[in-house]
């Protein structure tokens, strides 16, 4: 009888696909999966610009909501009707809703958004509201 040198990397993908069926199968399924879409924020002069990796979804299964200091984007992935658990051989990628508040780091003009959907990449271009000059007030102290 030959010894077999012990190696713990050689059964990792064994290990890994437990870990996603796992994850997949109980509550703790927030920490796998897509339960939010990845987001870059960032400003130009006038605008508030939200871009978001949103890939394999369709336009109609994507909500978004905006108010003066955030955006809340949500929607579903569907799985195709073809896809039948008895045919799998391997099923990574993440099927159902999503959910996702995103503060924003100025107020904006919510009723002038503009979204634009294209291979994957929501983008989102919101107008800022002009500072007014002064919000406050100066009071003299008595």
């Amino acid at each position: 009888m030959s010894l077999i040198e012990w190696n713990p990397f050689r059964d990792m993908d064994n290990i890994s696909r437990e870990m996603a069926n796992f994850f997949e199968r109980s509550p703790f399924k927030f920490l796998g999966g897509m339960t939010s879409p990845r987001v870059d924020v960032y400003q130009t002069d006038n605008d508030v610009v939200v871009k978001a990796e949103i890939p394999g979804v369709a336009k109609e299964d994507i909500n978004v909501y905006i108010d003066e200091n955030s955006i809340r984007l949500s929607g579903q992935t569907r799985r195709n009707d073809e896809f039948k658990d008895e045919n799998v051989y391997r099923a990574e990628r993440y099927y159902g809703n999503f959910s996702r508040t995103i503060p924003l780091p100025v107020e904006v003009r919510s009723e002038q958004a503009k979204a634009e959907y294209k291979d994957g990449i929501l983008s989102i271009t919101i107008p800022k509201v002009e500072p007014s000059k002064q919000k406050g007030r100066r009071i003299d102290i008595q």
